[in-house]
C-alpha cells in the first residue's frame, strides 16, 4: 500500500529535509504535495485527498490545528512534527496522534509511518480530543462513554483507579466510567496540582477529600465515598488541608 502524503511546514528547509528523509527511508510513502501555510495546506489536502499528512504544529500565521478545524472530515492519518511544545505534545499523546520531534530521527520516522499503515485511529475524534484539551487549558479531559465522546471537568472527578482493562474514573455524582487508558495517561493530561498519585494504582483529587483526624488508612470524599490506602499515603496527602 502506497500512502499519498503531504508535508505542511512554514520553513522551506524543513519541508525539503522531511521530503528527503521520507523518500529515502519510507518507500511506502509518496509525497504528492507540500504547503507552507494554512490556505495552501487546505488547498492541497482537498485537491490530492492524501492518506497521510505531516503537519508542523507551529506555523507563522497560527498553528496547524486551524487547518484541521476547517475540514469537514479528517479522513487521513496525521504525523505531527514539532520542535517541541509541551502542552500540545501532552494532548497529542493522550489522543493517540503520532508526534515526531525536529530534527527527525530516521528510526522514529520509520516506526511512525509503520504505525500509520496499521492504524485504526479515528482522526476526527482524536482531533476533537486534542482541540478540547487545549481550548480548556487542561481543565477538561475527553472520555469516550456509551454516549460517545464527552468532555468532563477534572473538578468533577473524585479519583481514578487502575483496572485490568485500563482505569475507572469516579465522579462526584457517583457515576463511574471505564477507560482503556492507564492511569499514567490521565496523570499526564490532568495538570491540576490537586491530583495526587497513590500506590501507583490510584489518582486522587485532594480537593474532593474530607479532612480526617489521625493517620487512618481510609480516605473519605465529600460525596461520601471512601477508599482504603496505606497510612503512609494518608499522611502524605493530609497536609494539603492545612494550606
Amino acid at each position: 500500500m502506497t500512502l499519498r502524503s503531504i508535508i505542511v511546514d512554514d520553513e522551506l528547509k524543513s519541508r525539503e529535509v522531511i521530503k528527503t528523509l521520507v523518500e529515502s527511508f519510507c518507500p511506502e510513502v509518496c509525497i504528492v504535495a507540500m504547503a507552507e501555510d494554512i490556505v495552501g495546506a487546505l488547498k492541497v489536502i482537498r485537491e490530492h485527498e492524501p492518506n497521510l499528512v505531516f503537519l508542523d504544529i507551529t506555523l507563522k500565521e497560527g498553528d496547524s490545528f486551524q487547518i484541521l478545524q476547517e475540514l469537514e472530515e479528517i479522513n487521513f492519518e496525521i504525523i505531527f512534527v514539532t520542535a517541541y511544545d509541551e502542552y500540545s505534545v501532552k494532548a497529542l499523546k493522550y489522543s493517540g496522534i503520532t508526534c515526531l520531534f525536529k530534527p527527525l530521527d530516521i528510526e522514529e520516522l520509520q516506526e511512525a509511518v509503520k504505525q500509520v499503515v496499521h492504524s485504526k485511529t479515528n482522526m476526527t475524534t482524536a482531533y476533537q480530543m486534542v482541540d478540547g484539551i487545549l481550548k480548556s487549558k487542561f481543565t477538561k479531559i475527553p472520555v469516550i462513554t456509551s454516549k460517545g465522546l464527552v468532555f468532563t471537568s477534572v473538578k468533577k472527578i473524585t479519583y481514578i483507579e487502575a483496572s485490568e482493562a485500563g482505569a475507572v474514573i469516579h465522579f462526584i455524582d457517583h457515576e463511574k466510567v471505564k477507560s482503556k487508558r492507564d492511569i499514567g495517561e490521565f496523570e499526564d493530561v490532568i495538570l491540576s496540582s490537586q491530583f495526587k498519585r497513590i500506590d501507583k494504582n490510584v489518582l486522587i483529587n485532594t480537593a474532593q477529600l474530607k479532612p480526617t483526624q489521625g493517620n487512618k488508612n481510609v480516605l473519605e470524599f465529600l460525596n461520601g465515598e471512601h477508599i482504603v490506602v496505606s497510612k503512609f499515603d494518608v499522611s502524605s496527602i493530609m497536609p494539603s488541608f492545612k494550606k
